[in-house]
């Protein structure tokens, strides 16, 4: 009989530890899904605003941005989890190099850093409504004139 359980333990043992595991590579939070853009509800400053933005939260805390600037340009990135770390963001479209990004999320709230070719271009400050249907993302930098900007971009949850 003693047997029997020691064989019954170990399988469930091992599966306890792999699904463990697996869940040590997921970062569910309250971001995960998809996004887009509001464009009703946004702000560019100064503008024109994008033609259109996706952005999606994967559970293992990557992150990708899908959107087609005011002029037309396609852009599209992703940066994998970060917590803190600098990490690259992978330009799959778009003309930003050497890009790298500094996230962290706490809770409901979010914020990056990102740097191109080591200058900042860009503070993103992202929250999550109270009922999680509504992401606003307020983003400020440099302008390439030397100026400022200052976006409140405001996403549904899809």
């Amino acid at each position: 009989m003693r047997k029997r359980r020691t064989c019954l333990l170990w399988p469930s043992l091992l599966l306890g530890l792999a699904a463990l595991a697996g869940a040590q590579g997921e970062h569910i939070t309250p971001f995960t899904g998809t996004w887009k853009l509001n464009l009703s509800k946004s702000t560019f400053d100064p503008g024109p605003p994008f033609k259109s933005f996706t952005l999606t939260f994967t559970s293992d805390g990557a992150r990708h941005l899908d959107l087609i600037g005011a002029g037309g340009q396609p852009f599209k990135a992703a940066l994998p989890w970060s917590d803190g770390k600098e990490v690259s963001v992978i330009v799959t479209q778009g003309s930003m190099q050497n890009v790298v990004a500094v996230s962290r999320i706490k809770g409901k709230t979010f914020d990056d850093t990102w740097t191109e070719n080591g200058k900042m271009i860009e503070k993103v400050h992202g929250v999550v409504s109270p009922d999680g249907r509504t992401l606003t993302v307020t983003v400020e930098g440099p302008t390439p004139q030397g100026g400022t900007f200052h976006n409140r971009v405001v996403f549904d949850r899809q």
